[in-house]
C-alpha cells in the first residue's frame, strides 16, 4: 500500500486545526501516529519552515524505535553534521527517505497505514516556503517503503491551490482533496457542540442553577447556527462571550442575539474581530483595500436580494462584478487574493465563508477602520445602470454629446429605471449621475405610456418618486415639488 497525501482545507475558522488536534490526539492513543507539526503564525517556533522537517523526524524516530530506526538516522546526522543547514529536499532525503528505507532493508514490518500531520500551512511565515515543503513531500512520498499517511491542513490560499493544482509531481502521487467549508454536516456538529456548551455553561456557571433547562430556546440556537456559517470560530467565540465566569450568560446571550446593547468597552467578537482584521492586513495597498469593500459590497447587496442584485435580475457572478467595475478580464481573481480564506470563486460565482464578515464591516466600531461604504456601492450600480443600460435605450445620441442639458427619458425595460431609482437614493452622486438627473424631463417617460392606470401607479410609487426624491437633493427643493406636482405626487 503506497503512502498517500490528504489535503483538508476550507476558509478561515471553519475548524482545521480542531479537527487536526482532534485525529491527532486520537491516532495518538491508537498508537497510530507517526509525527505531527502545527504551524502558528504569531509563535516564532512554529512559524518557521525550517523546523518542520527536523520536528517530523523526531516524531517518527521516537513512533518507530522499537524497529531500529534510531541508529539509522543518527549515522546520517554523524555522517553529515550541518544537513540541518541544508536544502529542504536534502533534508527530508538524508533523514526520512533513507533511515525508511534502510528500515525496510531489514525486514522491519510497518503493515498498518501510520499518520502525519502538518497542520496550517499557511501560517508558515514565507508563501514560497510553503509552496517548497508541498513540493518536497510530494517528491518524497512514491520513495517511502512504508504505508504513512500524511495530513495538510491549511487554507485555500491561491499559491497553494495552484501547487496542487498545476504540480505535476503533486499530481503524480495519490491524492485526495477535502473542502471542509462545504461540509455538509458543519451545521449539525456547530449545533451539537453549542448544545453541548450551553449544558455545560448551566452544568458549571455559578447562576447555571438559575437557568432554565430549556435555555437557550431553540430559535437561538438556530440563529447562532446560521450566523456561524458552518464554520466554528463564530460558535466558539460565542461561546467564550456567554460562558465569562464574572457576568450573567442568559444576558450575554441576548447581547449576540441584538436583544441588548453590549456594555461600554464590551467586545462580544473579539477573537473572530481578531481574524478578520489580520486577514485584511494581507492587502497590500489602501487602494486595494476600497476596490475589495467594493465587491464585498456588493456582494452584501446580493444577500438582501436589492436592485441590481435581486434574484430576479442579474447575478453578481465574476464576470458581472468586473463589469460592474470597470475591470479587465481575470482582474478579480487578483484583486480578491489576500482575502481567499474569506470567500471563494468557483464556476463564475463569487461566495462569502462567514455571513459574520458583513456585521463586522457594518459595525464601526468593530471594523470602522475599513473603508467600507455601501454607498459607492450604490453609486456604481447606479452608473452601470446608466451606461450599459439607460443609454443604450435613449432616442438620439447620449445625452453626454447633446446640445440641450433636457431629455426625454425612454426607457425600453421599466425594472432598468426602477433599480436605477432605487440605487440613486442611497448612492454618492458622481457627476456623471448628477448631470443625467438634472437632464430629466416631466412629464413621465414616453415608454410607460401604454401601462394600465393601476400599473402606472406602482410604477410611479416604485421608480419615479424615489427618483425624484433624489433628484431634489441636486436641485433645490421648489424645482423638486414642481416636478413632484406635475406628476401628480
Amino acid at each position: 500500500m503506497p503512502s498517500s497525501l490528504f489535503w483538508l482545507y476550507g476558509g478561515a475558522g471553519v475548524g482545521k486545526s480542531a479537527l487536526a488536534q482532534t485525529l491527532s490526539e486520537t491516532f495518538q492513543t491508537k498508537r497510530r501516529l507517526a509525527a505531527s507539526f502545527f504551524f502558528f503564525r504569531n509563535d516564532s517556533t512554529r512559524n518557521n519552515g525550517k523546523v518542520l522537517i527536523p520536528t517530523l523526524v523526531s516524531h517518527l524516530v521516537h513512533s518507530f524505535k522499537g524497529l531500529g530506526i534510531v541508529p539509522l538516522v543518527e549515522n546520517r546526522i554523524r555522517d553529515n553534521p550541518a544537513v540541518f543547514t541544508k536544502r529542504f529536499e536534502t533534508q527530508i532525503q538524508e533523514l526520512l527517505v533513507e533511515p525508511l528505507l534502510g528500515l525496510k532493508s531489514t525486514g522491519a514490518l510497518v503493515t498498518d497505514p501510520q499518520l502525519i500531520i502538518i497542520d496550517g500551512l499557511d501560517e508558515c511565515e514565507d508563501a514560497d516556503v510553503q509552496c517548497e515543503l508541498l513540493r518536497v513531500i510530494a517528491r518524497a512520498i512514491p520513495q517511502i517503503p512504508y504505508p504513512l499517511r500524511f495530513l495538510l491542513t491549511s487554507r485555500p490560499e491561491a499559491h497553494i491551490k495552484r501547487v496542487f493544482s498545476h504540480d505535476a509531481e503533486v499530481q503524480a502521487i495519490t491524492l485526495c482533496e477535502y473542502n471542509l467549508s462545504e461540509d455538509p454536516d458543519a451545521d449539525m456538529d456547530i449545533r451539537n457542540f453549542l448544545e453541548k456548551e450551553f449544558m455545560e455553561i448551566r452544568r458549571i456557571h455559578c447562576v447555571g442553577q438559575h437557568l432554565s433547562d430549556a435555555w437557550p430556546d431553540e430559535n437561538a440556537i438556530n440563529s447562532l447556527v446560521e450566523r456561524s456559517s458552518g464554520h466554528f470560530i463564530y460558535a466558539s467565540t460565542v461561546i467564550r462571550y456567554i460562558r465569562s465566569p464574572k457576568h450573567r450568560p442568559d444576558n450575554r446571550l441576548e447581547v449576540i442575539i441584538r436583544l441588548r446593547p453590549p456594555r461600554e468597552g464590551d467586545q462580544p467578537y473579539a477573537q473572530l474581530d481578531g481574524l478578520y482584521t489580520f486577514i485584511f492586513q494581507g492587502v497590500e495597498n489602501h487602494s486595494q483595500l476600497e476596490t475589495i469593500c467594493l465587491v464585498l459590497g456588493i456582494l452584501l447587496l446580493q444577500s438582501q436580494e436589492v436592485g441590481i442584485f435581486s434574484t430576479s435580475r442579474e447575478v453578481p457572478r465574476h464576470t458581472t462584478i468586473e463589469r460592474l467595475l470597470r475591470m479587465e478580464a481575470g482582474d478579480l481573481v487578483l484583486l480578491l487574493d489576500p482575502i481567499l480564506s474569506l470567500l471563494s470563486i468557483d464556476d463564475d460565482q463569487v461566495r462569502i465563508y462567514h455571513k459574520s464578515l458583513f456585521d463586522y464591516l457594518l459595525d464601526f466600531n468593530r471594523g470602522g477602520h475599513f473603508p467600507f461604504d455601501l454607498a459607492q456601492v450604490h453609486e456604481s450600480a447606479a452608473n452601470y445602470i446608466l451606461k450599459e443600460k439607460i443609454m443604450e435605450d435613449l432616442c438620439g445620441t447620449s445625452f453626454l454629446h447633446r446640445s440641450t442639458p433636457i431629455l426625454t427619458l425612454f426607457v425600453k425595460d421599466i425594472h432598468d429605471l426602477d433599480e436605477f431609482a432605487y440605487h440613486c437614493q442611497y448612492a454618492h452622486l458622481s457627476d456623471t449621475l448628477k448631470n443625467y438627473l438634472h437632464s430629466l424631463e416631466v412629464p413621465y417617460p414616453r415608454s410607460i405610456a401604454r401601462l394600465s392606470d393601476r400599473d402606472m401607479i406602482s410604477f410611479l410609487s416604485s421608480s419615479l418618486l424615489p427618483l425624484f426624491r433624489t433628484l431634489g437633493r441636486e436641485v433645490g427643493v421648489a424645482q423638486h415639488y414642481h416636478f413632484m406636482s406635475l406628476m401628480n405626487l
